[in-house]
């Protein structure tokens, strides 16, 4: 397994790109900057197999359209964000936005406890609401992609429509008690951190 990070976007997001023993690959989040993304799988000899959105937020799919017509690969969401796909005008009103945004229909529609696999990489979708209603984290084996549920002693904002601060919270606690001993969290902004380091320093974990 390779995990390749591009830091995308006015708002400076995480897209990762996640390959195979056998050269293919998940794109998870197309932030922005679709060329670089495109780039960075042509040079890998990757062949992109799904293209995974954690959530539906404008800085996380702005190159969503380029990238899935250029590979053809299918784009999976949760079933509660994926209107948000289809809905220029909220993607759209960001202020960031300098080319506008073409609604995508997504192609899979997943809810907490689906399960994708890629060769010997093996996804599983984790419900997450609170940043939006349908939020996910991605498990692959001792690593979670958490987008903007989860960040280094943070959280993502839930001032935009959708949020909800104690579900946010609620869906953090979850997954820290959920999932035992130690993960690799990889975010959807700055760094990545752990989930033993979030547990003993995130102020918005109440477990131990």
């Amino acid at each position: 397994m390779e995990i390749k990070k591009l830091v995308l976007g006015a708002c400076i997001t995480n897209c990762y790109i996640v390959g195979s023993e056998r050269k293919n690959c998940v794109i998870i989040d197309p932030a922005d900057e679709a060329q670089k993304i495109i780039d960075e799988v042509e040079q890998n000899g990757w062949t992109v197999k799904y293209i995974f959105i954690t959530h539906g937020h404008t800085d996380h799919i702005l190159a969503l359209e380029a990238v899935k017509e250029y590979f053809h690969a299918p784009v999976v969401i949760s079933q509660i964000d994926a209107w948000r796909l289809e809905d220029e005008e909220l993607i759209n009103e960001r202020s960031y936005v300098k080319t506008p945004y073409r609604g995508v229909k997504p192609d899979i529609l997943i809810k907490n406890g689906d399960t994708l696999a890629v060769d010997e990489l093996n996804f599983r979708f984790y419900g997450m609401p609170g940043h939006t209603d349908g939020s996910m984290a991605i498990v692959l084996g001792r690593i979670i992609f958490t987008g903007d549920t989860l960040l280094k002693e943070n959280h993502g904002k839930t001032t935009l429509p959708g949020g909800d601060e104690n579900k946010l919270i609620a869906s953090i606690n979850r997954l820290a008690e959920e999932f035992t001993g130690d993960y690799r969290i990889l975010t959807g902004h700055r760094d990545e951190t752990t989930l033993e380091h979030e547990r003993e320093w995130n102020p918005y974990i109440n477990i131990g």
